[in-house]
């Protein structure tokens, strides 16, 4: 009976809690999770998913609960349907009908959430509350022990929040791995701080990660870094390649090709350099996309023919574009930090809503015919989805910043008919040569950055479509120069803001400051999250050798034309 009295009362706190950081530290203990002891330690950690999800896997163990980890159980199981549901069994079968009694008060009390959950989520998803969906999805873990739910949290996290947020939902992730699916988790985590620029928080995992045999890849990814980051180049590449790690990985994954790539292009060895470049391109090359359908999309949209433009009254709203890697980043974060500008970054609303807009089945044109209706709707579509980013209610400038759209100025012209345009412009070899270095997740225009001919190609054909649209100079176009923008930043600032028609702020120019609150969203962060001190950042005649007659003849026009 005392004992009956003493779970009657509230449950206490299990004992000996650590936080999700000193929990990092528990993760050479504790992996993989196969083990009892390993699920057990689990229980130290003060995190419900992390304890949901030891408390679940034992059970499915057949492991018969003592009382240290009924308690935690008890305790836990107030806020999670699913673990009420399961241990119900447990407590059946241990004769304790005085706790069975206990999880169905819980039941009755707290009910069911996950309606309340899904609905709150569906919200947030339509607000891109990114912070929000990333907790929601954990609730919905906790209530409903579905571990697709993890998934999503900690990649929406690696994605979406800046990493002193996101962190601490991929760390979860860690612990709900067994050794076979550990390391991936392990260097998503790695990943996130190496972009975020977080050193010291990358290398203090260094010595937890080194002792976890089944992530050699991640050790590999952590030691190599540390040497990078003390100028030890020569040494980082004498690791990678006595210790195997590039041969191991160099068709599986461009992760530490290009570290090798970066490492010889700073020891002055740009042969080798462009040639594990290309080896960290052949890696993340995904045959589903091709360059070729990119262009074919972009000619099939601008050969709609239609006998006038969609009228379109969005004034305040402006797209940013040029080319990947032409300076759109530095200018964006620096637009970004203006009280009175919402800057919406490579939301893919224009080529994401074609296809609806044009598939759809829409009552007015159940034959998909009316081709007017259809450009209306999607041009409705992309203002809706813009709208979805813009956080500012007060913007008098909203800024679509999607460098690759300059591709579709053609298409852009029939639904767009006034709209106005920042327009990034950087040295072509620069850009063609800075896009074949970057690691990027695949599609079709990103496919065409994996070889240098493709490159060209794709940047030709975006320049000649844009200087076919506006042949000379337009008050519908501001042209920056990355190079004008990093010498004479506030000149440029101030031509850019009254292109916009919004009063100037110092504030811009505390861009570096505005970033680094920010979730980086694309590779050019780094850089702009050092200010301007570094200046200019040209290479490309370290690489000239990669440019052969054809790539010149490409792109010499537009040299010439951009006066470079």
């Amino acid at each position: 009976m005392a004992q009956r009295n003493a779970y009657a009362t509230e449950i206490p706190e299990f004992p000996n809690e650590v936080n999700l950081t000193q929990a990092i530290g528990l993760i050479p203990k504790i992996a993989p999770y196969s083990t009892e002891q390993a699920l057990k330690d689990r229980l130290r950690i003060h995190d419900p998913v992390i304890r949901v999800f030891a408390l679940a896997a034992l059970l499915k163990q057949k492991y018969r609960f003592d009382q240290n980890v009924l308690t935690v159980a008890l305790h836990v199981a107030r806020r999670s349907a699913f673990l009420r549901q399961i241990l119900i069994s447990e407590l059946i079968g241990q004769f304790r009908f005085d706790l069975v009694e206990k999880v169905i008060e819980m039941q009755e009390k707290v009910g069911q959430k996950g309606p309340d959950l899904r609905a709150a989520l569906m919200t947030s998803e339509l607000k891109n509350d990114y912070e929000t969906q990333v907790k929601l999805h954990e609730a919905l873990y906790i209530e409903t022990g579905n571990i697709l739910h993890i998934d999503k949290a900690a990649e929406l996290a690696r994605e979406r929040l800046p990493w002193k947020i996101g962190a601490q939902h991929i760390v979860r992730m860690i612990f709900m791995q067994d050794e076979r699916s550990l390391e991936p988790s392990v260097i998503s985590l790695l990943q996130c701080l190496d972009r975020e620029g977080a050193k010291k928080e990358f290398i203090s995992l260094f010595p937890i990660i080194q002792k976890l045999e089944t992530c050699q890849v991640a050790r590999a990814y952590c030691y190599s870094m540390r040497l990078f980051w003390s100028e030890k180049y020569r040494e980082c590449l004498d690791f990678l390649e006595k210790s195997n790690a590039l041969e191991a990985t160099k068709d599986k994954s461009p992760l530490l090709s290009n570290i090798a790539a970066t490492c010889y292009e700073k020891l002055g060895q740009y042969e080798d350099s462009a040639r594990w470049y290309q080896i960290q391109n052949e890696a993340q090359k995904d045959e589903r996309f091709q360059p070729e359908a990119f262009l074919s999309g972009v000619k099939e949209r601008a050969a709609i023919e239609i006998p006038r433009p969609i009228p379109d009254a969005h004034d305040r709203y402006f797209i940013m574009t040029g080319f990947p890697r032409s300076g759109t980043t530095l200018l964006e974060n620096a637009l970004s930090a203006h009280p009175r500008i919402a800057t919406c970054e490579e939301t893919s609303s224009l080529i994401g809503s074609f296809a609806p807009a044009f598939l759809a089945p829409l009552e007015s044109d159940p034959e998909r015919k009316k081709i007017m209706l259809r450009l209306a709707y999607h041009q409705s579509l992309y203002y809706q989805n813009i709208n979805r980013f813009v956080k500012k209610d007060d913007a008098e400038a909203i800024i679509d910043k999607t460098p690759i759209i300059s591709a579709n100025i053609k298409y852009m012209e029939k639904i767009f008919p006034n709209k106005r345009y920042i327009f990034s412009i950087r040295h072509p070899y620069d850009v063609v040569l800075s896009n074949l270095k970057q690691v990027y997740s695949q599609n079709s225009a990103m496919s065409a950055f994996n070889d240098v001919k493709s490159a060209c190609v794709l940047y030709n054909a975006v320049m000649s479509d844009w200087f076919e649209v506006f042949p000379s100079e337009t008050d519908r176009v501001c042209y920056v120069k990355y190079d004008d923008l990093v010498e004479n930043f506030k000149f440029e600032m101030e031509r850019v803001l009254k292109f916009l028609s919004v009063d100037w702020t110092d504030e811009v120019l505390n861009f570096v400051e505005h970033s680094q609150k920010r979730a980086v969203r694309t590779p050019s962060y780094k850089n702009v999250r050092k200010g301007l001190t570094i200046g200019v950042q040209t290479s490309w005649q370290n690489f000239d050798f990669l440019f052969d007659s054809d790539c010149r003849s490409l792109l010499d026009p537009w040299v010439e034309r951009f006066e470079y």
